[in-house]
């Protein structure tokens, strides 16, 4: 498969959150990112990048238009009457696993993060109801960041792995010297994907959803995939 490069020009690199001023002695930091797919529904339309569309749809036709979100960005949009049984069950599938809340907390004195998190949101529940026939399972799970033993442990409810620092670090390349802005590559059983970073410099690098740099010491303020996008929101010290 062809490596897919979904790129992004952000703008701004410090953005102001929940807490914009850094106490002198804290012991925690708390931090929420909001996940959310790159699939958007609105007036019976299914909207979302070309190239998305692309990929996820080959055999469907799409019109394109002036985005509803962003009226800077044309995308392209397919009636949802025209998808059959199987192309509802992929997009079911993509706005589920793509849609989370993510609450971390980094521990200074154990060296160490805790992620929670917990799929779905209000919106998720309306576009289920009205377009799949149902409701969802509500799907807990957490990520456990160990700097000192340089491991990263995943917990689901039914299954658990660990994964070491080697085998997940991911480097950004830096877009025209903006050490806030890049890109990093990655490769998945699917094939090659590249990713959009925007990082914070008011932050240090242990404020992530997860994915884990090795060439910057900046917070991640956001990530953009073909997928789906993950935004901090706030950032808490204690």
């Amino acid at each position: 498969m062809k490596k897919i490069f979904f790129t992004m020009i952000i703008l701004a690199c410090n953005i102001v959150f929940s807490q914009t001023v850094i106490p002198e002695k804290y012991s925690k930091i708390k931090f929420v990112y909001e996940q959310k797919s790159n699939f958007f529904i609105e007036n019976d339309k299914v909207y979302a990048d070309t190239l998305l569309l692309q990929f996820q749809y080959p055999k469907l036709k799409f019109s394109k238009v002036i985005s509803p979100l962003d009226s800077t960005k044309i995308v392209g949009f397919i009636e949802i009457k025209n998808f059959n049984y199987e192309d509802k069950k992929i997009l079911e599938s993509t706005l589920y696993h793509t849609t989370n809340t993510i609450e971390g907390t980094y521990d200074l004195k154990k060296n160490k993060t805790k992620l929670f998190f917990k799929r779905g949101n209000k919106a998720l529940t309306e576009i289920f109801k009205k377009y799949f026939g149902g409701n969802y399972n509500t799907f807990l799970f957490n990520i456990i960041v160990d700097y000192n033993s340089k491991q990263i442990d995943t917990n689901y409810p039914r299954k658990n792995y660990s994964e070491s620092f080697d085998s997940q670090l991911k480097k950004i390349n830096f877009i025209n010297g903006n050490n806030c802005l890049g890109t990093y590559t990655f490769q998945t059983n699917k094939g090659y994907y590249t990713n959009t970073v925007t990082l914070n410099k008011q932050y240090n690098n242990k404020i992530t959803p997860g994915t884990i740099f090795s060439n910057t010491n900046f917070g991640v303020s956001e990530i953009v995939s073909l997928f789906d996008t993950t935004t901090l929101i706030s950032v808490i010290y204690e």
